[in-house]
């Protein structure tokens, strides 16, 4: 029989260390300079850093709703009492509202990147994909939100949110990410959306490399290196220089070979010149066959790099960007039901959406060798366990670092 893996000591040890004025301070001061922008101050009975913890305790809780948070810090109020070394009451579902609905999602954005930009290690080398997602449910689509993220895949942590006003214009987004976070000596990947050359251009600036996916949006690229790899295939590769690498998976009932072949001669292509810094060509070719069946599908995916490396590094890379979608979005959508939230006054949906990334962020770092699920069912069931992340992001890293 599997056992689940155990909490991890260094977690319930840092709950020890554990000082309520400390914390206390060191929380205030962090969400010092966030906007309040509740309409009657005078009236107004819990200061924005106060809120701003229940939300994320209440995240980390396993509570996917304003009602839920509400609901929980009711029934935890003596703890937050406790936690903070001073007696507190529970914010209600209407203080919790206004809290949320408020604030221009932009300025609280701007004040959580921050957080964002402080918490993630050095990015040299590591991928860094770039998609867009909504945060509104399908019963809603005159009031979905659309942002684009960036998102480190080796460190799960998301790096950077920006709103959109719909999928067409995701890559306009691309300059204002680049202001926010430092990608020197990154790889940053893309879906078809992005590959256009001031994309290109931009990322080589910035002091990254790019990896971009080649599609219809651009026909005469996807034309000249499809004709390419099908005459490079017909000849087997003879006295063709390149560089390969070959994976077979085996799972969910069928056998997928991945062949990823990188060309980096390009004087035969048109127009090169238009892509700056362009090192070469990637084709990944996938073959799967069913168990049991006769017969394979075959695709074929194709990419643009100004990272010259191995096929091998590009087979990682390639794999990495979906890293996104399942431990990103799909975590957004599963774990936290973003899809079904049913918030869409004022800029609840993208406030909500800033804090849920600002909490997957804080277990990442917390507790990474832990899934976020498992992290959440922890924190529900032990407050030593929840005290602990709270301790490590803020009386460690934020007060060494925040400022």
């Amino acid at each position: 029989m599997s056992r689940r893996k155990p909490i991890d000591t260094k977690i319930l040890e840092a709950s020890k260390e554990f000082n309520a004025g400390v914390f206390a301070e060191t929380v205030k001061g962090a969400f010092a300079d966030l906007p309040d922008y509740r309409r009657n101050q005078n009236r107004v009975l819990y200061p924005v850093w106060y809120l701003s913890l229940v939300v994320l305790c209440g995240f980390f809780c396993r509570c996917n709703t304003i009602e839920e948070i509400a609901d929980y810090a009711d029934l935890q109020e003596d703890w937050f009492s406790s936690l903070l070394g001073e007696r507190v009451s529970a914010p209600s579902h209407g203080a919790l509202w206004w809290f949320l609905v408020n604030p221009p999602a932009g300025a609280l954005r701007s004040y959580i990147q921050k957080w964002f930009g402080k918490i993630p290690g050095a990015l040299k080398d590591q991928l860094l994909a770039i998609d867009g997602k909504r945060l509104r449910g399908a019963n809603f689509l005159d009031h979905i939100t659309h942002v684009v993220e960036l998102f480190a895949a080796e460190d799960r942590l998301c790096l950077a949110v920006e709103k959109v006003p719909d999928k067409t214009v995701e890559k306009s987004t691309l300059p204002i990410i680049l202001e926010q976070v430092d990608v020197e000596g990154a790889i940053i990947s893309g879906d078809a959306h992005f590959t256009v050359p001031e994309s290109a251009e931009r990322i080589v600036d910035a002091k990254a490399d790019y990896l971009l996916a080649v599609k219809d949006n651009q026909p005469s690229l996807c034309a000249e290196m499809g004709n390419f790899f099908d005459q490079a295939h017909a000849i087997e590769w003879d006295e063709l220089p390149h560089s390969f690498h070959q994976e077979i998976d085996k799972g969910h009932g069928r056998i997928e070979t991945r062949e990823v072949r990188v060309v980096e001669d390009l004087d035969w292509l048109p127009n090169a010149g238009k892509w700056k810094n362009l090192a070469c060509l990637v084709e990944v070719r996938s073959t799967r066959q069913k168990i049991g069946s006769a017969t394979n599908e075959v695709f074929r995916r194709l990419y643009i790099s100004s990272r010259r490396a191995s096929a091998k590094d590009f087979a990682k890379w390639v794999r990495q960007h979906w890293s996104i979608e399942n431990k990103c979005h799909w975590i957004a959508d599963v774990i936290f039901e973003e899809d079904d939230n049913l918030m869409d006054r004022g800029y609840s949906a993208e406030n909500m959406g800033l804090f849920r990334r600002l909490s997957m962020n804080i277990a990442a770092v917390a507790d990474p060798e832990r899934g976020l699920a498992a992290v959440r069912r922890a924190a529900t069931f032990s407050t030593g366990y929840l005290k602990g992340i709270l301790t490590i992001v803020f009386c460690r890293a934020v007060s060494k670092n925040f400022s």
